[in-house]
This record gives structure tokens, C-alpha cells and sequence, in this order.
């Protein structure tokens, strides 16, 4: 029997991007999301990736693969009097303009209106963007985000129930070898993005498909994975991509006498959390950020025992109330990364807080925070962040200092209630 894995691999990494897109615009309209023009940027770069080998996989259905099925099935059943594969081919003629739709919307979007006005996707708030309103954009991104996925799941739905009885029961194993080889000739797919593309919608099926390939094709993902990865994460932001096993951990927790909204309101505050923190000292909004929504990015800067450094983060939970999370974005010179998360629930007397950190880190990192000691005082330094916060909120006095808010591979706070190392180290 004719083997399929290829064609549902695409057919996967299509139906993983159009959904993530379309949850992303769809964030983005409700006012659920910033993104800034830095990163709306990069996701049109992305999508213009996407768009091409959409593109050239539709002209090799429509000039290869159907012809092969007619060959091989002779006439295809109709249905209500229609060629089930003219349809198909119908469909292609729709949807690449409505791929062209939505990176028309997101340019309109990613344009800044003038110098020195945020770009503004931070989306219900109708800054001006581009040729139009910063809310007209996002609603037109969206809906032809939205409509692009609802067609494209019909379409494949509709697809695989025609061509893949067909392939798998009447046509050769040769001829679909040999169809393979033809469409890859013809094809105007840039690898260097594909492989990866297809790897992350499918690991297990890409792997099948190397393995009756060859040991080129494992040796070509293994070099273009990491920049893809970094690609991705530019346009979608930190959760797009695993950060990798956690490596070390840690937490503390506090009980505050205010609601959680309250305390959500003072976490959420980056600007502010940087008064309280033994280690970062500053926090600043990046790409047009100037709100605690998802995907909003700042940076942080941090000292400790006279090292130096600062790191981007992105928040990647925003509930108020409720939590409040960031990771630090890794880069090819920091390729660690750094989950920090604040939980509040309801407390006798107030609310409770509680702070953890999960380190995603190779050795040399894990090296760096064993030797400088802050596998034990990174918990102790998030507990006075957290008993500073508590003090600021009592209307106590304001202790200067840092917020670990950004910090290189940690971003610790305060708190003399409980501080520990949560599930210890883990190997790296």
C-alpha cells in the first residue's frame, strides 16, 4: 500500500499555522494581546514563508497529483454533478488570495502611523496604524485570519476523504515515489524554512519521512531547526517554542493583606516591581508595549555579586486577579530561558502570593548558577521581593532596589513568608 505520511505531514503543518494564526489575530482584536511593530514584522516575514509553500503545494495538486489520481481512478465520482477534484482545485484559486488577504492586513498593521505613535496592536485601543485605525487593522486581520482557517479546514477535511482512499488503495508505491520526485524538481520551496516548518507540526511523522529518505534530510534539520525556532518565536512569541526540560527550580510565597486584585494590579506593574527586587534594578516596555497584556515584552536589568546583565521577557500569562506570568527570551548568546510566575489565590486575611521560577538551561548556565550560589539565594532574594511588595501595599515604606524582573536566567523577587528551592535541581 501506498504510503501517505508525506501528504499529511503538509496537510498538519497547514492546519497548525492557520489555526495558531488565527488565534493569535483573534487574541490580538479582542484586546487580549499586544504586539508590537517588531514583531508584527516578523510574523509577516513568517507568513510570506508560509504563503510560498502553500502556494507551490496547490500548483504541484493541481499540475501532478491529479492528474496521477485520474490516471490511476479514472473519473472520480461526482458530486452534485461536480468533479470533486475541480472543486479542489476551485478552492486553491480562493484561498491563496485570501493568504495574500491576510498578509495585506497584517502590512497595514505592522505600519506605524508616524514617528515616535505606537504601532498598536495592543488592539482595542484604535491607535491610529498605518493607512487606518489600529482597531480597523486588527478586526481585518482577523476576520481573514478566521475565514482563512475555516475554508482550509474544509478543504482538507474534503481532500483527504477523496485523494487519500485513492492513493493508499489504487496507485503504486513507483508512481508515488516518482510523483515525489517531480513535485520536489518543481517546487519553489525554500527548505531551510520547510523542514523545520514540518518538523514542528509533526515530529513523528517527519521522522518517518526522513527515515525513507536518506541521511540528508536529518543532517539539513538539525541545521535550520534553531533559526526557525528563533523565527517563530519573533512572530508568535516565547510560547511558540519548547524552552527545553526544566533544569532547576524554585519558589517562595507570601500572604498580603489586599484582594488579589490588588496584588494582581502591583505584580502585573513591571515599571514598579523593579523597586523591590534584591537584584533587577530596572524594567522598561519594549516594541510598543505599555501595558501588562499577553505577549507584551520588556526588559530587565540585573546585578548580582557585580555580574551584570540584562534579558528581554515576554508575559505569557496575564489573568487578573488570578496569575501572572513572564519568560525571559532566549538568544543565540543566552539561549537559556526562565518561566516566572505569580499565583494568587484568596487567604485568610488578604491574598496569597506565591512566586516559582522554572530555569530551562544548559550545562554551562546550571554551571554559572551553582557556582555563583544562586541556586539557594535566588528563592531567599524572592522572598524579600515579595515582603517588599507586601510592605509597599500596607503603605509601608518603599526599600529601594531590584526587581529580578528580567533577570538573565532568573527574575527573582522577595518574600519572608516561605522561600525554598521548589523541586530541586534537575540534571541539565
Amino acid at each position: 500500500m501506498a504510503s501517505t505520511t508525506a501528504y499529511l505531514l503538509m496537510h498538519q503543518a497547514i492546519r497548525v499555522e492557520t489555526r495558531r494564526l488565527a488565534d493569535f489575530a483573534a487574541d490580538l482584536a479582542a484586546g487580549r494581546r499586544h504586539a508590537g511593530p517588531a514583531q508584527l514584522a516578523a510574523l509577516r516575514t513568517h507568513l510570506d514563508e508560509v504563503a510560498n509553500v502553500i502556494h507551490h503545494h496547490h500548483i504541484s495538486e493541481d499540475e501532478d497529483l491529479w492528474p496521477l489520481l485520474r490516471r490511476f481512478a479514472g473519473p472520480v465520482d461526482r458530486v452534485d454533478g461536480v468533479d470533486p477534484l475541480e472543486g479542489l482545485a476551485g478552492d486553491h484559486e480562493v484561498l491563496d488570495p485570501l493568504m495574500g488577504r491576510v498578509r495585506t492586513a497584517l502590512t497595514r498593521l505592522a505600519a506605524p502611523a508616524s514617528a515616535g505613535t505606537a504601532s498598536a496592536a495592543s488592539a482595542g485601543a484604535g491607535t491610529k496604524v498605518g493607512t487606518g485605525t489600529g482597531t480597523d487593522a486588527v478586526a481585518d486581520f482577523a476576520a481573514a485570519a478566521a475565514a482563512l482557517l475555516a475554508l482550509m479546514d474544509e478543504h482538507l477535511a474534503v481532500e483527504e476523504d477523496i485523494v487519500l482512499p485513492i492513493m493508499r488503495e489504487r496507485v503504486p508505491d513507483e508512481e508515488l515515489v516518482a510523483l515525489e520526485k517531480r513535485m520536489q524538481r518543481r517546487s519553489g520551496i525554500r527548505l531551510g524554512f520547510a523542514l523545520p516548518w514540518l518538523a514542528a507540526a509533526d515530529p513523528a511523522g517527519m521522522a518517518e519521512t526522513a527515515a525513507k529518505l536518506g541521511p540528508v534530510l536529518p543532517v539539513l534539520l538539525a541545521l535550520t531547526r534553531r533559526g526557525y525556532q528563533r523565527r517563530v518565536r519573533a512572530a508568535y512569541g516565547v510560547t511558540a517554542v519548547s524552552p527545553g526540560p526544566v533544569t532547576l527550580r524554585g519558589e517562595a510565597e507570601i500572604v498580603i493583606e489586599a484582594t488579589p486584585e490588588q496584588v494582581y494590579d502591583a505584580v502585573a506593574d513591571v515599571i514598579r516591581m523593579a523597586r523591590h527586587s534584591p537584584e533587577c534594578h530596572r524594567c522598561a516596555w519594549l516594541d510598543g508595549a505599555a501595558a501588562p497584556l499577553l505577549g507584551a515584552r520588556f526588559r530587565g536589568w540585573n546585578r548580582f555579586r557585580g555580574a551584570r546583565w540584562s534579558r528581554e521577557c515576554e508575559i505569557v500569562t496575564a489573568e487578573p486577579g488570578v496569575a501572572f506570568a513572564y519568560r525571559t527570551v532566549p538568544t543565540r548568546a543566552l539561549p537559556d530561558s526562565t518561566l516566572w510566575r505569580f499565583e494568587l489565590t484568596p487567604a485568610a486575611g488578604g491574598t496569597r502570593l506565591r512566586q516559582t521560577f522554572e530555569l530551562s538551561g544548559a550545562a554551562p548556565i546550571m554551571v554559572f548558577e551553582r557556582v555563583s550560589g544562586r541556586t539557594s539565594s535566588t528563592p531567599k532574594a524572592m522572598a524579600r521581593t515579595l515582603a517588599r511588595l507586601r510592605d509597599d501595599l500596607a503603605g509601608g515604606s518603599n526599600v529601594g532596589g531590584a526587581s529580578n524582573l528580567g533577570g538573565a536566567s532568573n527574575l527573582g523577587g522577595v518574600t519572608e513568608g516561605r522561600a525554598g528551592i521548589g523541586a530541586d535541581l534537575v540534571s541539565a
